[in-house]
């Protein structure tokens, strides 16, 4: 290996270069979840735009043949135009880096896309691309391939304003595994973040089959509880919204579900790995429980069952990372312990019964898992002495007569009292039969608790003397092939 290091080893990469050699940089992955994330950003340019309050629809195309997306919006349209230092703003806005209109104060507000960055990621990771704006009876179109400039044509058009992008991810781009889109998945997608824009239409159309399907909320966050919980434990879903003037957080909540189960949305934007929203939630939810219940209970316990929804309206949002997978600020964190703190007590005051059946389910869980651990704690103690039994060739007990040959071959024979063991004894084949003596009737390991049962010291010997170690069962760890259990003529009476 070569140790030259020098100036001409340094490479500098253009935007489209660098955009399409690491796509992951921009979109989290180069492959399926890449293009959905695509798929996310251009949605993200018009549901920003309905959150502004311009257009009240939109139309989604997908070719799954093609792997091509259409998506039609009808706001106020992209900006175009020649501005007099030469610089085509359309073809600017979708490839050239940190160009856009959300960077000054007061043009945009409350959105998800800041950075100028997602859809001309889209433009450069793709096979073609085209889009079109119609802005007050003119209409402008680019169309690019593999992240170059075709064409661009302005013309007169009757279109209502708007914006449509159509495109298709570059399988060259997005290489680690043959790509996709799915109809099916697009529509449940589209329908999760429908419950964030009251009022907005969404249409989904399947190119191949004719199929149409529409998703328009009308309680927002509300009916994404109902519809995703399930079975609920109460009635009322609980609802809760809070502003610092600036910033705006608004949750809804429903105990019933198998397991936790929340989602955290910023301007429209599913936020998987949730962040500084969450961490208020959690906060106030283990506080103000417990609080209200004069109880003790963990927060992942009191969580347990619990289906929430947090939804934030965010002046200037800082997200982990260009897929918006986790958001930062800090003033969500302190809204959505105020919406949780406050929901809570309404729950305890308005629906005071509902909020019972939530406390004495948690009860009844946390004795459950006292229980568990009691049982888990008895099984290892057992499991230790089982194990230190089984390193002796005789066992330090008056109950058990081992055979002179332990294995599969040998047998254990099981009795009731020493005189029984006195009389098989004599009996046996002490070189294949072993003997152990237990005290009267055993207990049933049917009917009783794990924790009851291996504190019994006669099935811990019985453990034992078989070599079964709880929960660890290996037959050809067996001391004895085969267990008998001997009985007297009138052991029936």
């Amino acid at each position: 290996m070569s140790n030259s290091y020098g100036i001409d080893d340094i490479k500098s990469l253009s935007f489209k270069e660098g955009v399409r050699s690491r796509i992951q940089m921009y979109l989290g992955s180069a492959d399926n979840e890449g293009i959905y994330q695509a798929l996310k950003e251009i949605i993200n340019n018009s549901t920003d735009e309905a959150l502004c309050g311009y257009g009240s629809q939109i139309d989604i195309c997908v070719d799954e043949d093609n792997n091509t997306i259409e998506v039609q919006d009808y706001g106020r349209g992209v900006p175009f135009g020649i501005r007099e230092d030469g610089e085509n703003v359309l073809v600017s806005i979708y490839s050239k880096s940190h160009t856009g209109g959300k960077f000054e104060e007061g043009a945009y507000k409350n959105v998800s896309g800041l950075n100028g960055i997602g859809a001309k990621c889209v433009c450069l990771s793709s096979i073609d691309f085209v889009v079109e704006s119609c802005r007050d009876g003119m209409c402008a179109k680019a169309m690019f391939m593999k992240g170059e400039l075709i064409s661009y044509n302005e013309y007169p058009t009757s279109h209502s304003n708007g914006t449509l992008v159509r495109f298709t991810p570059d399988p060259e781009v997005f290489k680690d595994e043959p790509i996709h889109y799915s109809y099916e998945r697009i529509c449940n997608d589209i329908k999760s973040i429908s419950y964030l824009y009251s009022g907005i239409t969404f249409n989904i159309y399947n190119l191949e089959t004719g199929k149409k399907v529409t998703y328009c909320a009308k309680n927002g966050i509300i009916d994404f509880v109902k519809e995703n919980i399930g079975a609920p434990l109460h009635k009322t879903i609980q609802y809760s919204k809070a502003s610092d003037g600036v910033d705006t957080v608004e949750i809804a909540f429903q105990w019933g579900s198998k397991k936790e189960e929340g989602y955290v949305f910023v301007n429209g934007l599913l936020c998987p790995e949730g962040g500084s929203p969450i961490t208020g939630a959690k906060t106030a939810i283990t506080r103000t429980f417990n609080s209200l219940s004069k109880q003790d209970f963990d927060g992942d316990a009191i969580r347990g069952n619990l289906f929430y929804v947090i939804n934030c309206s965010v002046a200037q949002p800082s997200f982990a990372n260009q897929t918006k997978s986790k958001v930062n600020n800090a003033s969500l964190r302190t809204l959505a312990s105020n919406c949780f703190s406050n929901a809570l007590k309404d729950m305890k005051i308005k629906t005071p019964q509902e909020f019972d059946v939530v406390v004495e389910l948690l009860r009844k869980v946390a004795k459950a898992e006292a229980a568990a651990e009691r049982a888990r704690q008895q099984i290892l103690n057992a499991s230790k002495e089982i194990e230190k039994n089984q390193k002796k060739k005789v066992f330090a007990s008056d109950k058990l007569k081992d055979a002179e040959y332990l294995g599969q071959d040998s047998i254990l024979l099981v009795v009731e009292g020493n005189s029984a063991m006195g009389g098989m004894a004599q009996a046996r084949d002490y070189k294949k039969y072993g003997i152990l003596a237990i005290r009267g009737k055993i207990i049933n390991c049917l009917s009783n608790p794990e924790e009851k049962i291996f504190e019994n010291e006669e099935i811990k010997l019985l453990l034992s003397a078989m070599g079964i170690t709880p929960n660890r069962y290996n037959a050809s760890k067996l001391r004895y092939g085969k267990l008998a259990i001997c009985t007297d003529s009138d052991s029936d009476k």
